[in-house]
């Protein structure tokens, strides 16, 4: 598979497209020799923040075998970010300026020119692309966390269409914001949730604990779990149980799905100002303070 990635807050995204990933799947659960679980994070703005203040969670996710730009605001940061930067630093605020204006205005007329550095891939979207790969092909999967009862309603869903694939759903443990389970109750949960995952060996396995938790959980257990590979996939089961309503297409297109969430879930209101505004300013800082 051929790479094309770009740093963000030195987190390692890859640029690739839909079809790429499917193909990257089938290679590694068709190679018997490979023993270790591949890991498909897709982080977005509000992740690339986290990481950008720890560390760690940025160990984590460099750790993953892809990192797929979930959304267009990674794809417009990579773009500003290898714009030309000016040396004097009395007139690079004004050049910032307007390349932060060139880049916006691309996202409604040149999104190919956009594109060129990073091609967007919804999380959301992605699950539904291994879904139909996996009915296709017979497989199994696991659907892990969202909430109470909120993966079995997806694999409800998932059922009526898409018949010869194998689900089971399980809601799993609660967890703190390091993977960790937050209770003795939560720990026995985990582990029993362990056991029902490598008893039934699923090619896919994906996760729905809520970043940073879903990444760090996956990648402590990445090694015991008998999996062909696993995706970390946020609220994707609250959109494929019907609990929540996606944003409309064009929202998403033009980067304003952290404004449909602050519509839809104003008690979100903290982590959507992590995506907009702090995570744009964070990347004009960056580069404003380039060397």
């Amino acid at each position: 598979m051929r790479r094309k990635s770009g740093k963000i807050f030195r987190i390692n995204i890859i640029s690739t497209r839909k079809q790429k990933v499917l193909a990257f799947v089938r290679m590694r659960l068709r190679e018997e020799r490979v023993k270790k679980p591949f890991l498909i994070f897709t982080p977005n703005p509000e992740i690339a923040v986290l990481a950008s203040m720890d560390k760690e969670f940025r160990n984590v996710l460099n750790s993953a075998d892809l990192l797929l730009p979930d959304g267009i605001g990674l794809v417009q940061a990579k773009k500003f970010l290898e714009l030309p930067n000016s040396s004097n630093k009395i007139l690079r605020p004004f050049l910032l300026f307007g390349q932060g204006f060139i880049v916006g205005i691309a996202t409604f007329i040149k999104k190919d020119w956009l594109f060129e550095s990073l091609y967007p891939i919804k999380g959301r979207e992605m699950f539904l692309e291994f879904i139909k790969l996996a009915n296709k092909k017979g497989w199994k999967v696991f659907l892990l966390g969202g909430g109470r009862n909120v993966a079995d309603k997806s694999a409800d869903f998932l059922r009526k269409t898409f018949k010869k694939v194998e689900i089971i759903a399980a809601s799993g443990p609660n967890l703190d914001k390091n993977g960790l389970p937050v209770k003795k109750e939560d720990e026995r949960i985990q582990k029993q949730v362990i056991k029902e995952i490598n008893d039934f060996k699923p090619q896919l396995l994906f996760v729905a604990f809520g970043a940073p938790k879903q990444e760090r959980w996956l990648y402590k257990w990445r090694a015991k779990l008998k999996i062909g590979g696993a995706m970390a996939v946020g609220g994707t089961f609250d959109y494929i149980s019907g609990c929540a309503k996606p944003p409309p297409s064009w929202m998403g297109d033009l980067g304003l799905e952290w404004l449909w969430r602050l519509i839809r879930e104003p008690q979100r209101a903290g982590r959507i100002f992590t995506a907009f505004p702090i995570f744009p300013l964070k990347i004009f800082w960056y580069k404003l303070n380039a060397s």
